[in-house]
């Protein structure tokens, strides 16, 4: 697998640490799907309301809206699953209205939590395999912004617990498929964002082991905010050396800038602070490779005020170029 087969997969459900920015990669990757020319729908499964807000769009709801060309949104929650499934399987649109509408759902869901989870993956699934009256796909790309690391595991599992709770019927059978589109790489990715910093390139290792054990294929790790070296190499290396106030006055003025005491102080501290973070990106780069063994896709830096849709659409501009 390579960085450039991002966006084979029909499914991907991306996911990171908390605070590393996956919902603005998963936007990212959704938008330079569409714009490759993949009819994509991008998914959301908490209900936060940040795809809204970065897009500037009403409120996401169950309904799938185009607003942008070729690029679909949605927000999935338990209660509107539960009432399509009803109908869908059963033909129960009085059924499904009367038990959506009583506690029966919240005690369900509160009584084995995987219920919940197994009902957001099913809309997923239904998205995927979803036809046209000519036989092709609906979608060619459905990307989740999915629960965080910490809870990704058990999100992706559920489907298989509830297999081994209920052994026969349209729910085992049900919960069987959502087990199959999970674990077939040719449809399903799990699409990992981290940051090179230490807590989470640590906890990307462990999702990364733990994942596998599951049986899900990982696709490019998707490395966020990467910081790009300031100057050329010899910058660089006068930086690492550890310029002194003295040097750097000389060096200055010979270029016929002439700057004060305190002038040199702060730029010798941001010179500092810069190669310092540049050193610890390579240092975690190093692990992610080492430790992870999964291909990269680096999005750089963005150095804004506010993050938006001009942003959103510059990262996936990055990774068109990759993937194209």
């Amino acid at each position: 697998m390579q960085a450039a087969d991002l966006l084979d997969p029909r499914v991907l459900f991306v996911t990171g640490k908390g605070g590393v920015g996956k919902s603005t990669a998963a936007a990212a990757v959704a938008l330079a799907g569409a714009r490759s020319g993949r009819r994509t729908c991008l998914v959301e499964v908490e209900g936060r309301q940040t795809m809204s807000r970065l897009f500037e769009t009403q409120p996401w709801d169950f309904d799938e809206r185009e607003f942008r060309p070729d690029l679909f949104g949605m927000s999935i929650d338990p209660e509107a699953s539960l009432t399509e499934y009803l109908e869908m399987f059963y033909g129960a649109r009085r059924l499904s209205k009367l038990v959506v509408g009583s506690t029966a759902v919240e005690f369900a869901t509160t009584a084995a939590p995987g219920i919940k989870d197994v009902l957001l993956i099913g809309k997923v699934k239904e998205l995927e395999r979803r036809r046209d009256p000519d036989g092709r796909f609906h979608y060619d790309l459905v990307v989740v912004d999915a629960p965080p690391t910490g809870r990704i595991v058990n999100f992706l599992r559920a489907p298989d617990a509830t297999t081994e709770l209920v052994n026969v019927g349209p729910i085992r059978n049900q919960a069987q498929s959502l087990v199959d589109m999970v674990l077939d790489p040719e449809r399903t990715h799990l699409q990992l964002v981290t940051l090179l910093e230490e807590m989470p390139v640590e906890e990307t290792v462990q999702s990364v082991g733990a994942l596998r054990e599951l049986g899900v294929t990982v696709g490019p790790l998707l490395v966020n905010r990467v910081l790009q070296p300031k100057g050329d190499d010899s910058v660089q290396k006068l930086l690492a050396a550890g310029l002194d106030g003295g040097e750097l006055t000389t060096m200055l003025n010979g270029a016929g800038l002439p700057v004060s005491d305190d002038t040199v102080a702060d730029l010798l501290a941001r010179g500092e602070r810069h190669a310092h973070r540049i050193a610890l990106q390579e240092r975690m780069r190093e692990q992610l490779v080492r430790r992870s063994e999964v291909p990269m896709l680096e999005l750089p830096f963005l150095s804004t005020r506010a993050f938006g849709e001009a942003e959103v659409g510059r990262l996936a501009e990055e990774i068109a170029e990759v993937v194209t």
